[in-house]
């Protein structure tokens, strides 16, 4: 995976809706500085663990960026974001 390696003060967060598009909570978590695709997988992370902590095991992910997406599909977990994607 490519990135640009800016690092900014960042913050991470998403939105959870059930299965009729109505909202069940938000989060968001404030970083520090790290890269963009940082960013996004804690977000995707904390998502994640905020649906197993309510008790879902049922889970439809939808996300916007190719480029994370295929991080985390692949198996190749190589790169400084490894253990991050692993968690995920």
């Amino acid at each position: 995976m490519e990135t640009q390696q800016n690092f900014k003060h960042a913050d991470s967060g998403g939105v959870i809706c059930d299965g009729t598009r109505n909202w069940i909570l938000g989060y968001n978590r404030f970083l520090g500085k790290c890269s963009v695709a940082v960013a996004k997988f804690w977000g995707i992370l904390d998502g994640l663990l905020l649906l197993q902590k309510q008790g879902y095991d049922d889970v439809t992910f939808h996300y916007d960026n190719l480029e994370i997406v295929i991080a985390i599909s692949d198996r190749n977990f190589e790169g400084s974001n490894s253990t991050l994607i692993k968690r995920i």
